[in-house]
């Protein structure tokens, strides 16, 4: 095992290295953010006159529920491990094509598509010119890290958007 990662590690580009660091500050980022979080709440039930019993009861409370704190955090995570899987997906893609092919936007129908991508469906750029104006799940739609939408070869032949059957998508079209 350690051979193989070592391996790995051996392999790794500064790209590989850069996305993986992406998706590393982006989760210790989110988990900041819950740490403050669980601060204020402190500080709200305190203020509210709570004893730390009944604190620790509340927060447990909110943890097996998945309630909105500790929800909230594993939407989080999620989101910070598809950002992980899309920037991997992203070093790769430009590795295999750079600037050699144009790209088109595809969208992937999960039940809604947001307004900033529905408005690049179908538009083809190069690998270069989609890095400026904001690559999928990127950061600069409304969907942010949320998005699910692919750059694809304008040459391959591909629904758009993509309907995810079982996704409820289908029936919002």
């Amino acid at each position: 095992m350690a051979e193989e990662l070592e391996e790995i590690l051996n392999e790794s580009t500064e790209e590989d290295e850069a996305s993986i660091n992406y998706a590393i500050l982006a989760t210790a980022y989110f988990s900041s953010i819950f740490v403050e979080r669980i601060e204020q709440e402190i500080r709200l039930f305190r203020g509210a006159g709570m004893s730390d019993a009944g604190i620790v009861t509340a927060l447990s409370n909110d943890l097996s529920s998945g309630g909105r704190i500790f929800g909230e955090y594993s939407r989080a995570i999620k989101r910070g491990i598809v950002l992980g899987i899309m920037q991997g997906f992203r070093v790769g893609q430009d590795a295999i094509y750079g600037d050699s092919v144009k790209f088109r936007w595809v969208s992937v129908g999960s039940p809604r598509i947001c307004n900033d991508c529905k408005s690049r469906i179908d538009t083809v750029l190069t690998w270069d010119q989609w890095q400026e104006q904001g690559l999928p799940a990127s950061g600069f739609s409304v969907c942010k890290e949320n998005c699910f939408c692919q750059l694809i070869p304008e040459n391959v032949e591909i629904d758009n958007p993509v309907i995810v059957q079982g996704s409820g998508a289908e029936s919002t079209r």
